[in-house]
């Protein structure tokens, strides 16, 4: 009988592979410690009295337009001085918000208030019940990412959990950057923070009408009347335009559009083309990589490898 043959394999200089971690769990990891920190911060933040508002209103002017972040603490009426920002509840709605300046404080110690582009004063004398706090930050701008946060978090990961599920690796990431376009294209549409107008007052005349107006989106812009006159504003500026005539049913068409310097406009194309410049530079999707389960290659019989022993 011949001799059988058999082939022992030395296991010692054998790489032993250890299962990789999926990046999602990592991400998943990543995003609950973030918004556990996060968490704790507020709550800090909130326990020692410090409060934050988003304006809604364009009655601080360009000290706070809308969409301004204020940051207020906790100060007894008796450190509040004529000229600091204050924020309040109006004795007359308590359930409301201010945040006004302070003109004048009266003998008794009562704090008088008015917003910087409001025509008069506002029709209450505050005390120490009334205030919420002395405006420590004023942040214009932050108010609008605020708002937006939640849609672009939920887009966002609703854009990763689809692609990583139903994309294929050759066209995950092109299609997760056509998602978070679109994304913030939709996040944009639904808060609005670039352009917006708000009309203060409309005084008749013999010629037709004065519109005074104030700007109420981050971006600067141009407000032209029909057939009458226009005027530039940036956020929070107060303005006015002439309309020549009203239309029958008492009405008149503004149009407000953005406006920028060459610089300014040279920055906007280079957001708005983004997603093709990242193709541009990273490359079109090359070929679809090789599965997993794909069988190796055999490798052709000879010799035996080191480590190797046949008897």
């Amino acid at each position: 009988m011949p001799p059988s043959r058999c082939t022992a394999v030395n296991t010692m200089n054998v790489p032993t592979r250890t299962p990789a971690v999926p990046a999602a769990i990592i991400a998943a990891g990543l995003a609950g410690v973030l918004i556990a920190v996060v968490i704790a911060i507020l709550a800090a933040f909130w326990s020692t009295g410090w409060r934050w508002f988003i304006v809604e209103s364009p009655s601080m002017g360009r000290t706070a337009p809308v969409g301004t972040l204020v940051i207020t603490t906790p100060v007894p009426a008796s450190a509040v001085h004529v000229g600091d920002v204050i924020t309040f509840h109006p004795p007359t709605s308590p359930d409301e918000t201010y945040t006004h300046r302070v003109r004048d404080i009266t003998p008794a110690g009562k704090l008088i208030t008015r917003g910087d582009i409001n025509g008069a004063t506002d029709p209450w004398q505050l005390s120490g019940h009334d205030l919420v706090g002395k405006a420590a930050a004023v942040l214009p701008g932050w108010g609008w990412l605020i708002r937006s946060l939640p849609f672009l978090f939920v887009g966002g990961l609703l854009v990763w959990a689809l692609t990583g599920w139903f994309a294929t690796a050759r066209w995950r990431a092109p299609l997760r950057v056509i998602g978070a376009s679109l994304v913030f294209a939709v996040t944009a549409a639904i808060v609005r923070p670039f352009v917006g107008l708000m009309v203060l007052a409309t005084q008749s005349t013999h010629r037709g009408a004065n519109a005074t107006l104030v700007s109420t989106g981050l971006l600067p812009i141009h407000v032209q009347a029909l057939g009458g006159t226009g005027v530039d504003l940036v956020s929070g500026q107060v303005g006015s335009v002439h309309v020549p005539r009203l239309a029958d049913d008492g009405y008149y068409h503004l149009a407000a559009t953005p406006t920028f310097s060459l610089l300014g406009w040279i920055i906007v194309g280079i957001v708005c083309a983004a997603p093709l410049l990242w193709c541009l530079i990273v490359g079109l999707p090359g070929e679809e990589p090789q599965s997993e389960g794909a069988k190796p290659a055999e490798r052709p019989q000879g010799k035996p490898r080191l480590g190797e022993a046949t008897a």
